[in-house]
């Protein structure tokens, strides 16, 4: 073992503790939120460490894709939101005004798997390969495979863990993510809304920083040498 894989070793002991630390603010409900924002920022900062170059939104998706060890999971479509994405913070978005044809391309989505009041029941979350094959077999007038392929992804939970849990958590302490619910005796509880769950978010980090352990151990370089 060379000098350099011990120093590096070492410097990836202090993230365990961190995470450590995070995922005890984890389990008690009067820090749960807390340990959202601590879990987003430690993603936030390894992502800085490995692509230092690149700007927060690149780099932050770019290391949950190729880290966490759940680019499935991150890349899936999130179809309440997909439906509510009209109603929704972004509906004037200049990004997501890119997507042309969205209310025809909803009733086609609805047709093969349900209306916003029924998918939560079952499938709220699918590939983006089952999504685009719904409008590929079905396709309407005037519809724009490459476009909807091109802008699908913004759809993501992918997508909406950066905007909603690394920009609007942290930098709104705001939690859509989240129910605060008041209970009868006085206090409150946190429950969980979305598929990304706080539990969800504790083991992206983790594998984020296992994954990127071993590779800086393995070529024995700093994070930002990749």
């Amino acid at each position: 073992m060379t000098i350099q894989a011990d120093i590096l070793k070492a410097y990836f002991a202090r993230w365990d503790n961190d995470l450590d630390r995070a995922k005890t603010l984890l389990s008690n409900q009067s820090y749960y939120l807390e340990a959202w924002l601590v879990l987003s920022c430690h993603i936030g900062a390894l992502a800085s460490l490995r692509f230092p170059t690149l700007h927060d939104n690149e780099s932050y998706k770019r290391l949950v894709l190729n880290y966490s060890g759940m680019s499935d999971f991150y890349e899936q479509i999130d179809l309440l939101f997909f439906f509510q994405w009209p109603r929704s913070d972004f509906s004037s978005h200049g990004d997501f005004l890119k997507l042309k044809n969205h209310a025809q391309i909803a009733k086609k989505i609805e047709a093969a798997f349900g209306d916003e009041n029924t998918i939560s029941g079952g499938r709220r979350y699918v590939s983006c390969s089952d999504f685009l094959s719904v409008l590929k077999n079905s396709p309407f007038p005037g519809f724009d495979e490459q476009n909807l392929q091109q802008y699908l992804p913004l759809f993501s939970n992918l997508e909406l863990l950066y905007r909603y849990v690394r920009c609007r958590a942290v930098h709104n302490v705001c939690f859509p993510f989240v129910t605060k619910v008041h209970l009868s005796g006085g206090g409150t509880r946190y429950e969980d809304n979305h598929a990304i769950t706080g539990a969800v978010l504790y083991k992206t980090a983790l594998g984020i920083l296992n994954n990127l352990r071993s590779e800086c151990v393995l070529k024995n370089i700093w994070p930002w040498e990749l």
